[in-house]
């Protein structure tokens, strides 16, 4: 895992909270703004208006207050440090309503979602990097259970990482931007 130089800044690229910057833990990898601005073009403000968003293994949170800032009803934010995510959310006077956030291993979080019956439009998730070069793990494979009809999974992984597709799931895209690569997927 690549760590966050102190000097890196993270801001909301667009949207209601444009140009705020975001807390960045010290082992999180925030994914550059250039990628998350990528990210969203191919997602549409179509797809993102009004969606319910879950972004797994959250660090800074920047995806998920990405996809609120730009429109997006809600967004739940998982990750087991959620200290810099909680610190944000209360910079941004983000509504209740609007961020979720739970501070819990994602395999956890994903079995409590699906418990409580939650669907999402978009999922995103960006898992550590494994040495077998594989990304994502039993969490990826239930949050692949959380998508809402014509739901997309967006998996964030190194060039050269292998993301193969959750079961009922099949590949619709793969976008790389530098080191960045997202793979999409939609239920078959």
């Amino acid at each position: 895992m690549r760590p966050s130089s102190p000097r890196e800044v993270v801001r909301i690229q667009a949207g209601k909270w444009k140009g705020r910057k975001l807390e960045v833990p010290p082992q999180a990898r925030p994914t550059s703004g250039r990628a998350r601005a990528a990210l969203f073009d191919v997602l549409g403000p179509d797809r993102v208006a009004s969606a319910r968003v879950l972004d797994l293994y959250a660090g800074s949170g920047a995806v998920g207050f990405e996809a609120v800032s730009r429109g997006a009803a809600s967004v739940v934010l998982v990750d087991s440090d959620a200290g810099a995510i909680a610190r944000t959310c209360a910079r941004l006077s983000a509504d209740p309503e609007e961020v979720r956030i739970l501070a819990s291993e994602a395999e956890d979080a994903v079995a409590r979602l699906r418990r409580e019956g939650e669907r999402f439009e978009v999922v995103f998730a960006d898992p550590p990097y494994r040495a077998d070069g594989t990304a994502g793990g039993r969490a990826i494979e239930g949050a692949a259970g959380l998508l809402a009809e014509r739901g997309v999974l967006v998996v964030q992984a190194d060039a050269g990482e292998t993301v193969r597709p959750p079961p009922g799931l099949r590949a619709l895209a793969e976008r790389a931007y530098g080191r960045n690569v997202f793979h999409f997927f939609g239920i078959l």
